[in-house]
């Protein structure tokens, strides 16, 4: 049986791509309420509307910076699921408002965590903490060392979980996100990630800008492999630990712009462009082993069978919103 029947789930940023389908597994795991907590900045209700169906979840609007707010709704939780956070692009555009809802916000979180004698927090953090990585595959041994706003909130949560685990003995579990992808993707902010990004410009007939010569790497993970991550770290016998989540696997972007071509059909071509300044590291992808170990995780979705089921549901998604 799993250990989240019956249970009462809490999940920040829970209207979002990863944190709604973390919504729906708890209650597919027999979790008898699971509350998604959503400011709605980047969420949207319609994420929600199959688990709110089941009569199991609901969504309570609010901001994690409203500190008496995440208190009342994490009271009788048994598990936490700490999604919310700002897209990397706002912290770079607003870095005290990421301050606030990043590292204030998530401190709300912790401490509410703590006073409710919660069982566990699943923390999300992100690979941008080790900015630019001195060895490959990039593991946990890696020192951090972001130069964004958003991974150096992205460290300060990480160590803040660590104290708590220590101070209040509240068990967390920190996962650091590579590149997440899959259904429910943003599909409508002037900001979304770069395989939207290229299917925009292939329904508009033209062609993907790729920077550079193409062989940037990033390590693609797909979102039904991040969720389950987070239920089995929901279920970890660990204190505080930090693991990643990732493939294991080296994309090009050139590799990446190739596959999407050919499962559209399209023929628009690649279209190259000088390396932007502050551009990604040039390679990055993830050591896996340590995920395995510690919480039993390994990613098992293949990139095309996931890009081939992201293509599907974006179709759905634009049909459905009239585009």
């Amino acid at each position: 049986m799993s250990g989240l029947s019956g249970a009462r789930v809490v999940v920040t940023g829970g209207a979002g791509n990863v944190g709604s389908q973390i919504v729906d597994a708890v209650i597919g795991q027999g979790a008898r309420e699971a509350v998604a907590l959503d400011a709605l900045v980047r969420g949207v209700p319609e994420n929600l509307a199959h688990a709110i169906g089941t009569g199991k979840a609901r969504l309570v609007e609010i901001d994690i910076r409203d500190r008496e707010a995440v208190r009342a709704n994490i009271d009788g939780a048994d598990i936490v699921f700490h999604q919310a956070a700002l897209r990397w692009t706002r912290c770079q555009e607003n870095p005290r408002e990421c301050q606030e809802v990043m590292v204030d916000g998530t401190f709300n979180v912790l401490e509410a965590a703590a006073d409710a004698k919660v069982k566990r927090v699943v923390m999300a953090s992100s690979a941008v903490v080790y900015g630019e990585p001195r060895r490959l595959p990039i593991s946990e041994d890696e020192p951090t060392n972001p130069t964004t706003v958003y991974g150096a909130a992205k460290v300060a949560n990480e160590q803040m979980g660590r104290a708590f685990a220590h101070l209040r003995d509240l068990p967390t579990t920190t996962l650091r996100y590579f590149n997440v992808y899959g259904p429910r993707m943003d599909v409508r902010s002037q900001y979304v990630e770069v395989m939207i990004r290229w299917l925009n410009l292939i329904d508009e007939d033209k062609p993907l800008t790729l920077f550079g010569d193409g062989s940037a790497s990033v390590d693609f993970v797909y979102v039904t492999d991040v969720v389950r991550a987070n239920l089995l770290a929901a279920e970890a016998k660990t204190r505080d630990a930090i693991v990643n989540v990732c493939s294991g696997v080296e994309t090009r972007m050139r590799d990446l712009a190739e596959l999407l071509l050919a499962q559209t059909g399209s023929r628009v071509g690649i279209e190259y462009k000088p390396q932007p300044a502050g551009a990604l590291p040039a390679r990055r992808y993830g050591d896996p082993r340590r995920a395995e170990e510690l919480i039993g995780f390994r990613a098992e979705t293949k990139l095309a069978d996931g890009v081939r089921r992201l293509i599907e549901w974006r179709r759905t998604a634009l049909a459905t919103a009239g585009r």
